[in-house]
């Protein structure tokens, strides 16, 4: 062989371990940052895991609250009379009169089949009641009004419309108020022998 082949020879035996070696390099630090990266989305999770089990206890004692605080009623019907009683009773105390009761029904989506769909409308049930007040004095009305929204009782005015009505600080108002509850499940009474 002549020494210009084996020079040659060299130079392509260079050139194919460079090309060989320079994509294996690359393709290694391509899978080490891949792995890298993947660590670290490991580490985050990790973290977030052991965050959620330590909050666990803190929400298990959240729930257990909600579980005790939360008012049941048996039907929408029975939580919208009791919150009729309540605002009506509170209306009573301060000398208000009611002008106009309306309970408010939900809207729900009906299926093909023309029954409602079932759907999941979170943690809470509601029932509303729409509650019109004409010539009421605005002390004695806002003063019902902070009565009846308690957050013990899960009560809120989820609407409120006030409109002056012209005399002696006296407003016309419409009112929603939505009571929320966790609808119980009436046990069934079986016939035992």
């Amino acid at each position: 062989m002549k020494k210009s082949e084996k020079v040659l020879l060299g130079v392509f035996a260079f050139l194919f371990l460079a090309l060989v070696g320079g994509g294996g390099l690359t393709f290694a630090f391509k899978n080490y940052m891949a792995i890298r990266e993947e660590n670290e989305s490991l580490r985050d999770r990790l973290a977030d895991m052991n965050l959620a089990v330590s909050q666990g206890a803190d929400w298990a004692d959240k729930y257990g609250w909600l579980e005790e605080t939360v008012p049941g009623f048996t039907s929408r019907q029975e939580a919208s009379a009791k919150l009729l009683e309540a605002i009506t009773g509170e209306a009573e105390k301060l000398g208000l009169s009611i002008g106009g009761k309306e309970f408010l029904e939900e809207a729900r989506a009906l299926g093909p089949d023309g029954l409602p769909l079932d759907e999941n409308l979170g943690y809470f049930d509601q029932a509303a009641v729409k509650i019109t007040l004409t010539g009421v004095p605005e002390k004695a009305f806002f003063a019902w009004l902070h009565a009846l929204q308690q957050p013990k009782s899960f009560l809120g005015i989820t609407r409120l419309q006030i409109n002056p009505s012209g005399t002696n600080k006296t407003v016309n108002c419409e009112v929603e108020f939505t009571q929320f509850y966790r609808e119980k499940t009436v046990p069934k009474v079986t016939k035992t022998n």
